[in-house]
C-alpha cells in the first residue's frame, strides 16, 4: 500500500523496547497536545480522538491524557505541529514533527537526509501531491455487511489478505467507525493516513532498503512522528 505512517509501523511490530515505547508515548502526548488546540471534544475534533485511541492503545493513564488536553490551553507552551518536505530519488516525503524548536528539528532533519541521499524540498511541492484520509480497517468478511454506508465511504482497498481499508473524508471518520460498530462489525483499525495521488513503485532492493533505512532513521527523531512517502507496497 503507498504511502507509510509510523504509526502503523509500530503496531505491526507489536514488540517495543522499554526506551522506544517511552519515546513513542511522549510522541502521543504531544499529538494530544497540539490537536486539543484545535478543540478539546474528541467528538468533534477527529484528530484529537485519533490521538486519544493511539494513547488508550498504550495503555496511557486517563488522567495523563486529560493532563495533555489541558495542557493545549497553556500560551506560553511553545509546542507546534510543523510539516517538512523532501525528496529521495523520485520519492517524495512528508514529514510531520511536533516540536517546541524547529530550528532543532529542521537541522536534525537535514542532516538525516544529506547522510542518506535524500534532500529537503520547498514548502508546498510535495504536500500537494498527498490526500488526506480517514482509514477504518476491516476484515474481509464483512465487505458486505458495509455496503450501507456507502454514502460517506469513499473508496473500498484491498490491504492485505485478510482486511479492507474503507476511506473516508478525515471529517467522517467517528462518524464512520460508529456505525460499523453500531452494526457489530469488528474494526481491526482506524487512523488518519496521508494518500499519494500518483504512487511509486520502487523495482530495485537496494533503493527500497536505502528508503526504509531513511524512513526509519528519521521516525528515531524525538521530534518527528510520523512520516509519509510516495512509495508503493513500501513493506517494513
Amino acid at each position: 500500500m503507498a504511502g507509510h505512517s509510523h504509526w502503523a509501523q509500530i503496531k505491526r511490530k507489536k514488540a517495543l523496547l522499554d526506551a522506544k515505547k517511552s519515546q513513542l508515548i511522549g510522541k502521543i502526548i504531544n499529538a494530544i497536545t497540539v490537536a486539543a488546540r484545535e478543540g478539546n471534544n474528541p467528538e468533534t475534533n477527529p484528530k484529537l480522538r485519533n490521538a486519544i485511541e493511539r494513547a488508550k492503545e498504550f495503555k496511557v493513564p486517563l488522567e495523563n491524557i486529560e493532563r495533555a488536553i489541558k495542557k493545549a490551553e497553556d500560551k506560553s507552551l511553545n509546542l507546534e505541529e510543523v510539516w517538512y518536505e523532501a525528496y529521495f530519488e523520485n520519492i517524495s516525503l512528508l514529514i510531520k514533527a511536533i516540536t517546541d524548536n524547529k530550528n532543532r528539528t529542521l537541522g536534525n532533519i537535514k542532516a538525516i537526509l544529506n547522510k542518506r541521499g535524500g534532500k529537503l524540498a520547498n514548502p508546498g511541492s510535495v504536500r500537494w501531491s498527498f490526500e488526506e484520509k480517514g482509514v477504518v480497517e476491516i476484515y474481509k468478511k464483512n465487505e458486505n455487511d458495509v455496503l450501507e454506508f456507502l454514502d460517506i465511504i469513499e473508496d473500498i482497498r484491498e490491504k492485505d489478505s485478510e482486511t479492507l481499508m474503507l476511506i473516508t473524508s478525515v471529517k467522517n471518520l467517528n462518524e464512520l467507525k460508529n456505525r460499523i460498530l453500531n452494526k457489530g462489525i469488528e474494526i481491526f483499525d482506524s487512523y488518519i493516513e496521508f494518500f499519494p495521488i500518483n504512487p511509486v513503485e520502487i523495482k530495485d532492493e537496494e533503493t527500497k532498503e536505502k528508503l526504509k533505512n531513511l524512513i526509519n532513521e528519521l521516525l528515531d527523531l524525538d521530534d518527528v512522528d510520523e512520516v509519509f512517502t510516495s512509495a508503493k507496497n513500501l513493506d517494513f
